[in-house]
């Protein structure tokens, strides 16, 4: 367990820790079976894509050394072994802090709506738990309430 943020506890496996043999900077790989997102997320693609810069932070409070970048390994054929790379500067981790503190908003407000972006669902393995209108039913609810996960779902 390590605290990567203040009041962030993080568990969990960094699968690859590696550091440059001349330059002797770190990155840390999280190794994906899924399909890749269709852009490259540049910090947090929207809340969806932590593990690169969550895994960088704490990779450096347990080594005690900084960490140039956390990557997205997609190492199949279904990922097309593509690899998105996020460096951890302080604007992502900016970023990151602010991803969090929008979902622990939520999570205190006791709001976690399903609302999928426009064509998650044609994409999403657990369509079979919502059921096949859940996009036209999000449209039903509220937009007010859906401001903050929209701002999470335009962060960088």
């Amino acid at each position: 367990d390590v605290a990567p943020l203040p009041g962030l506890r993080l568990r969990g496996s960094i699968d690859l820790v590696e550091r440059h043999r001349h330059t002797q900077q770190i990155r840390i790989t999280d190794h994906k079976t899924g399909r890749p997102p269709e852009r490259q997320p540049a910090f947090v693609g929207g809340g969806a894509v932590l593990q690169p810069i969550l895994y960088s932070l704490a990779a450096e409070q347990i080594l005690g050394e900084p960490v140039t970048s956390g990557r997205l390994f997609y190492c199949t054929q279904r990922g097309g072994y593509k690899e998105y790379t996020v460096a951890a500067k302080p604007i992502a981790r900016h970023h990151l802090q602010e991803a969090m503190d929008t979902i622990d908003g939520a999570i205190a407000a006791g709001f976690l709506p399903a609302a999928p972006a426009k064509d998650a669902c044609s994409l999403c393995d657990y369509q079979a738990v919502c059921g096949p209108r859940e996009e036209e039913r999000v449209r039903r609810k509220p937009a007010e309430r859906l401001e903050q996960l929209e701002r999470l779902r335009s962060l960088p």
